[in-house]
C-alpha cells in the first residue's frame, strides 16, 4: 500500500467521524445519518489499517465492513424520505453483518492478502452490493416525485451522496482487488461526505440549522488551532533546533488537524457534560451559542421590520390621502344622483384598497407585545366566532371540533395571538366554502416547554407549488377578484406575530381530514428578558 492511498483515507476517516459525532450530539431524527457516518469511518479505518504492516491482518478481516455503509445509507434514505420500513432496515443490517462476518472469518473467500486479489465470492458479493445500492436510490427517486418542492433539494442531495459514495466504494474495491492501491475511489467518497454536510443541516428543523452550522464551523476552527498549538509544542520539544518531523512538516500538521477535527464535537460534548455537573446553573457553550443565534435572528428581524415600517407608513400616507378624496367625491356623486350600481362598485374598490393599507401597516409596523397568561382553548373558541362574524354570509356551516382537554395556558399577547387564530381559521373557512361536508378541527398538544396548535380542515388543501412561498408577503391562494379577495399579507402577519413570540408556523396536508393543516408552535413561557421588557 502506497502513502498516496493512505493519505486519501485519512480525510475520509476524519470527516466521517466529525459528521458522526455532530449528527449524534446535535442532530434530530438523525439515527440513520449517524450510523452511515460511523460505518464509513469504520470501513475507511479498516482500509487504513492495511497500510500499517503491524495491523494489516486486522484490516484484511474488516475490509468487507463497507457492506454496513450500504445498509446505513438505506436507513438514512428511509429516515429522510419519511417512508420508514423497520423490517427492511433490519434485513439490510443482517445482510451487512453476514458479509462482514464472512470477510472477518474467511477473508480468502472474498479477497487475498491486503485485499489485493479476488476470491471466489468476490463477484457474487459485488453483484449483491450493486443491487443493495440501487434500492435506496430507487426509493429516493420515487419519494422525489411525491415530495413538496421545498423538500426535493434535500432528497436530490442525498441521492448525490449515495451515487458518489457507491461509485467510490465500488471503484476502491475493484482497484484494490486488481492489485492497484489508487486513491481515486476515496476522493469520490470524500466528495460524498462534503455533500452530506448539506444533507445533515437541511434535515434539521429550521430553528436548529444555524446552531448546527455554527457547531461545524467552530469545530473546524478549534481543530486547526489545536493542531497548530500541538505542532508548535512538538517542534519545541524536538530540542535539536530542527522542527519536529522536518521532512513531513506540512503532512504532520495536516494529520494533526484532521485528528483534532474528527473528535472536536466529542470534546465539546464532554466539556458541556462536565460543565452541567460541576457548574450547575451556568449556561453551557451550546446554550450560549443558541442564545446568540436567537438574538442575532431577532436583531435581523427587528432591523428589517424597522425599515419595512418606514416604507409602510410612507405608502399608507400616499395611498390613504387619495382614498379619502375619492370617498368624498363618491358622496358628492351620490347626492347628484349617480348610478347606484356604479357607486357601489367604486365603494367596494375603495374599501378593498383601504383594507389592503390596514393590512400593510399591521405587517410593517407590529406593535410591542403585551404579555400575560392566555387560556388557549378560550382564545381559539373566541377567534373562531370572530372569524365567522367577519366572513358574514361567506362563512359556511361546518362541523367544528375543538379538542377538549386540560386547560392550557401560554405567556403571550392575547390580542395578537387571537389575531393569528382568526387569520388561520378564516382561511380554513373560506377553503371549505364549496366542500360537500366541511369539517374543521383544532387539536392542542403540549411538551415540557412548547405548545402546538394543529388547525386542520377537509378542504382542497394547499397547492404544492404554493407551499414554499405560502408565508411570504403578497402570496395568496385566493383570487384577487371575488367576494373575499386575498391581500397575501394575512399569513405573513401571522408568521411575524408567532416569530416575535419565539414560535413558528408550518403548513402541510392533514392526514386525518385530507385538507390543509397549519401547525402553530409557541413557547409556554417567554424568555426572561423579553418578559421583562414587555411588562
Amino acid at each position: 500500500m502506497g502513502p498516496l492511498f493512505a493519505y486519501s483515507l485519512v480525510p475520509v476517516l476524519s470527516v466521517s467521524l466529525l459528521l458522526c459525532f455532530t449528527a449524534a450530539l446535535r442532530g434530530r431524527d438523525a439515527a440513520g445519518l449517524t450510523l452511515y457516518c460511523l460505518a464509513t469511518a469504520f470501513w475507511s479505518g479498516s482500509l487504513l489499517l492495511l497500510c500499517v504492516p503491524q495491523a494489516a491482518w486486522l484490516g484484511e478481516r474488516f475490509a468487507a465492513s463497507g457492506a454496513f455503509t450500504a445498509a446505513a445509507f438505506f436507513h438514512t434514505a428511509q429516515d429522510v424520505s419519511r417512508q420508514r420500513s423497520p423490517r427492511l432496515v433490519v434485513l439490510a443490517y443482517v445482510v451487512a453483518t453476514v458479509v462482514t462476518g464472512v470477510g472477518a472469518l474467511f477473508p480468502d473467500a472474498l479477497y487475498g492478502p491486503l485485499a489485493m486479489r479476488r476470491g471466489p465470492l468476490f463477484w457474487p458479493t459485488m453483484a449483491l452490493s450493486v443491487s443493495a445500492a440501487g434500492v435506496p436510490l430507487v426509493l429516493l427517486a420515487r419519494s422525489y416525485r411525491k415530495e413538496t418542492p421545498a423538500r426535493r433539494p434535500l432528497l436530490r442531495s442525498l441521492g448525490i451522496v449515495g451515487a458518489l459514495a457507491y461509485s467510490g466504494g465500488l471503484a476502491t474495491a475493484l482497484l484494490l482487488s486488481a492489485g492497484y492501491a489508487l486513491p481515486f475511489g476515496m476522493y469520490l467518497v470524500l466528495a460524498s461526505l462534503l455533500v452530506l454536510v448539506h444533507v445533515i443541516n437541511a434535515h434539521q428543523p429550521p430553528s436548529e440549522r444555524r446552531l448546527l452550522e455554527r457547531s461545524l464551523v467552530y469545530s473546524a476552527m478549534a481543530a486547526v488551532l489545536s493542531a497548530g498549538f500541538l505542532f508548535g509544542v512538538l517542534t519545541l520539544m524536538a530540542g535539536s533546533g530542527q522542527p519536529f518531523l522536518a521532512e513531513y512538516r506540512a503532512g504532520a500538521f495536516f494529520l494533526l488537524a484532521l485528528a483534532a477535527l474528527a473528535f472536536e464535537p466529542l470534546r465539546q460534548g464532554l466539556q458541556e457534560w462536565l460543565g452541567r455537573r460541576l457548574l450547575r446553573g451556568r449556561a453551557t457553550g451550546t446554550e450560549l451559542v443558541a442564545a446568540l443565534a436567537e438574538q442575532e435572528t431577532r436583531a435581523d428581524q427587528a432591523a428589517r421590520l424597522a425599515e419595512l415600517g418606514q416604507f409602510s407608513s410612507a405608502v399608507a400616507h400616499e395611498v390613504r390621502n387619495p382614498l379619502g378624496v375619492l370617498a368624498a367625491q363618491l358622496k358628492l356623486l351620490e347626492h347628484q344622483g349617480a348610478d347606484a350600481d356604479t357607486l357601489a362598485g367604486m365603494r367596494e374598490q375603495i374599501s378593498r384598497a383601504g383594507h389592503f393599507v390596514d393590512e400593510l401597516l399591521r405587517y410593517g409596523r407590529p406593535r410591542p407585545l403585551e404579555l400575560r397568561r392566555v387560556d388557549v382553548h378560550a382564545t381559539v373558541a373566541l377567534a373562531y366566532s370572530t372569524a365567522r362574524q367577519g366572513l358574514g354570509t361567506l362563512a359556511p356551516d361546518v362541523s367544528f371540533d375543538l379538542e377538549e382537554g386540560e386547560p392550557l395556558a401560554v405567556e403571550a399577547d392575547q390580542s395578537q395571538l387571537s389575531q393569528v387564530f382568526v387569520i388561520v381559521l378564516e382561511n380554513a373557512l373560506l377553503a371549505l366554502g364549496e366542500v360537500a361536508r366541511p369539517r374543521l378541527q383544532v387539536r392542542l398538544s403540549q411538551s415540557d416547554t412548547m405548545l402546538q396548535v394543529h388547525v386542520e380542515d377537509s378542504g382542497p388543501g394547499i397547492p404544492p407549488e404554493l407551499l414554499p412561498r405560502l408565508f411570504q408577503p403578497f402570496v395568496t391562494g385566493r383570487r384577487r377578484e371575488g367576494p373575499r379577495p386575498g391581500t397575501g399579507l394575512g399569513l405573513a402577519i401571522a408568521r411575524g406575530i408567532l416569530e416575535r413570540h419565539g414560535g413558528t408556523v408550518r403548513a402541510s396536508r392533514s392526514e386525518s381530514l385530507g385538507g390543509a393543516c397549519f401547525t402553530l408552535t409557541l413557547p409556554l413561557k417567554q424568555p426572561a428578558p423579553l418578559s421583562a421588557a414587555a411588562s
